[in-house]
């Protein structure tokens, strides 16, 4: 490994970790992760901005009983408390003015479900989430069972199995306990403290509320004598502000406001006015010990991966010093090996390979070392269904010849495959280096070649013939005008003439439609682009098979959206569709249905070409787009048609798949992107 590389390694290791430390203190700090801190600590965006302008009137409701948490001063008539507080600060950091509304604790649930209200304080549940969206935590609540300390049935927290719980209607402590304890008996009340004075009367066997409230009322009410808090708590969860669920841009706007008011220490002089320093509501921070122990951690780390890296350095420059020269030499000669893009392999007396070079292992699939050592045998499962290069290694060996044969390979691709004798001082022969290129493409070229050729002088021979043809239809078609003439000036009423005259001008008509398309494609097109009407340019191709089709009795159905239009090259197309038609009608001698189907999408356009033939088994269907692969009969077919189908889709940035079952039919669909 490079020095480079390594420092790199050693930076990385050292910011995981680090990142690592500061989410943990972070989340404890804020009770986030570190991407939501920095993502939360950026202003408000311009969307949230504009929301809060055209929402002047945020309302927050909560119970109006429930001191020292929230309630109205029965002296002053104001909202005070620690959730009043917190309101008040976020709509400091906003700079808006959030309304604050009392109301008894079930009244204020209802009142934001109805969408009357914005914000509720609450414990967040199940029940809740299916009506409410969440912020992020703002403060810990406990939860806490109160009993009498005289005629007390409930000694510890299985014994409410049961039992008479006194709590406010619609608290966070009725899902709770039905779901943890059998046989509770609610009584609803509508504050905490209506629920002490049930317990105080005998009334109830326990009251279950928040412990801050609690503890207040027990001290206002002077009952600390005679009733007491179950050890352990109930429970202990963390307290958000609930907003209705159209209003998701509202929970952004204060879980930026949250963290800011904690980023300013807001929360603690808060808990500090009502509860002192040992507040209940503070989250806990991150000992002193998981700091000490992390850093010991990425220190001790950090002093390893030094260690390790001065010792590798130091293990590697021996090496190098000792193995410089014959690496430079080595890896000289292996880079020019493996910089010919050729196959190209050695082999010994004993037809083992001995070297390759990239181009071969990156074929097969196997790395260098799997390779080496196997026998010319194993590129008959890889490359070539005969032992074929084994033959002429042998040969090569026996009368030292360069030897050049040409075969084809189970993807039906032209290999061309060369033999060079490697020689020692002596002359005698020590290895046999062996290159194999593959010449597909040029057979293919020259084959297209040829066949180009053959197509521009069918297409010369056409247009000749179409124009000798077209003089004498015109002549028919005039001469037909002439005599439609006189017959309708003498006025001569014979249906059998009129109908002989009709039948003549349709023929004349369709043969000079026939003549018009083999002019058109007769003419060698370049490659670029025009607007092409898919519709009636696909007629036109039928129109050439229309002969064929009526011979072989095929059912044609054209459903092609008028004007389809297409920026495309038209030669492309003609080659594509042509080859697709041909092939279908080709696969139904005895008759049968042709279905094209086409449409445009946005900028794509689909076109589907289905026939009720033969079928393509699995087996060929693998193989249909390789060159020179045909099922057909001998001069039926060149096996270079949907070669060139499906390479002149790809140079058009196209997509074509195919379907088919034998004794059933084909269909093949393809996708064209509008060349804009």
């Amino acid at each position: 490994m490079k020095k480079s590389n390594k420092l790199i390694l050693f930076l990385i290791l050292a910011m995981v970790f680090i990142s690592i430390l500061c989410n943990e203190i972070v989340k404890s700090q804020y009770d986030i992760n570190l991407i939501q801190f920095f993502y939360k600590s950026t202003d408000l965006s311009k969307t949230e901005k504009k929301w809060l302008e055209e929402n002047p009137d945020i309302v927050y409701c909560a119970d109006q009983n429930s001191p020292p948490l929230r309630y109205v001063d029965k002296e002053t008539k104001q909202f005070k408390g620690i959730s009043i507080d917190i309101i008040r600060a976020l709509s400091i950091e906003l700079g808006v003015e959030i309304k604050i509304k009392p109301l008894p604790f079930s009244n204020s649930i209802e009142s934001l479900e109805k969408g009357d209200t914005d914000i509720c304080d609450l414990f967040p549940n199940n029940e809740r989430s299916k009506k409410f969206l969440f912020s992020d935590p703002v403060y810990n609540l406990r939860g806490v069972v109160l009993v009498p300390n005289q005629g007390n049935s409930i000694k510890v927290l299985n014994d409410i199995n049961g039992k008479r719980i006194s709590t406010p209607e619609k608290d966070y402590s009725v899902e709770f306990l039905s779901k943890r304890f059998e046989g509770v008996n609610f009584k609803f009340t509508k504050d905490i403290e209506e629920a002490i004075k049930l317990l105080e009367e005998g009334k109830v066997d326990a009251v279950v509320g928040d412990e801050a409230v609690i503890g207040y009322f027990l001290e206002i009410l002077k009952l600390k004598d005679e009733m007491h808090i179950l050890d352990p708590y109930l429970y202990e969860e963390e307290v958000i502000f609930a907003v209705p669920k159209d209003k998701e841009i509202l929970v952004r706007i204060l879980n930026k406001a949250i963290l800011g008011i904690k980023k300013k220490k807001i929360m603690e002089k808060i808990q500090q006015k009502w509860f002192g320093i040992s507040a209940p509501i503070a989250f806990e921070k991150i000992s002193s010990k998981i700091l000490l122990y992390s850093t010991f951690g990425i220190i001790v780390l950090f002093l390893i991966s030094f260690i390790f890296y001065i010792w590798n350095k130091k293990l590697k420059d021996e090496v190098e010093k000792r193995t410089k020269e014959l690496i430079i030499s080595r890896n000289d000669l292996q880079t020019t090996f493996d910089g010919i893009t050729y196959f190209m392999m050695i082999f010994d007396e004993n037809l083992n390979i001995l070297n390759l070079n990239n181009s071969v292992s990156e074929y097969i699939g196997k790395s260098k070392e799997e390779i080496v050592n196997l026998g010319s045998g194993f590129l008959k499962e890889s490359l070539f269904d005969g032992d074929c290069i084994g033959c002429i290694i042998k040969k090569t060996f026996q009368d030292g010849n360069e030897r050049k044969i040409e075969i084809k390979n189970q993807d039906d691709k032209i290999y061309e495959i060369n033999t060079f004798p490697l020689r020692d001082d002596k002359g005698e022969i020590l290895k046999v280096l062996v290159s194999i290129k593959d010449v597909t493409e040029n057979k293919i070229n020259e084959s297209n070649l040829l066949q180009t050729s053959k197509m521009v002088a069918v297409g010369q021979l056409a247009a000749g013939v179409a124009h000798e043809i077209r003089n004498p239809l015109g002549l028919i078609k005039n001469y037909t005008y002439i005599l439609k003439k006189e017959i309708n000036k003498l006025q001569i009423e014979n249906g059998r003439i009129h109908k002989s005259i009709y039948n003549i001008e349709n023929s004349v008509q369709g043969a000079s439609q026939i003549i018009a398309n083999l002019l058109n494609f007769s003419r060698i097109s370049n490659r670029e682009n025009k607007e092409v009407d898919i519709n009636e340019f696909a007629k036109d191709i039928i129109q050439l098979e229309k002969k064929t089709l009526e011979k072989q009795g095929i059912s044609l159905i054209v459903d092609i959206e008028e004007k389809t239009y297409c920026n495309i090259n038209e030669e492309a197309l003609k080659h594509i569709l042509i080859n697709l038609i041909s092939n279908s009608i080709d696969a139904m001698p005895n008759g049968g249905n042709l279905k094209i189907k086409g449409y445009k999408e946005g900028i794509k356009v689909y076109i589907s070409i289905e026939d009720t033939g033969i079928g393509i088994s699995d087996k060929d269907l693998s193989n249909i787009y390789n060159p020179f692969y045909t099922t057909k009969l001998p001069n039926k077919g060149t096996g270079l048609g949907l070669y060139i189908v499906y390479n002149e889709i790809q140079k058009l940035g196209g997509n074509i798949s195919v379907k088919s079952k034998l004794r059933e039919g084909t269909k093949f669909s393809i996708i064209l992107p509008d060349q804009l």
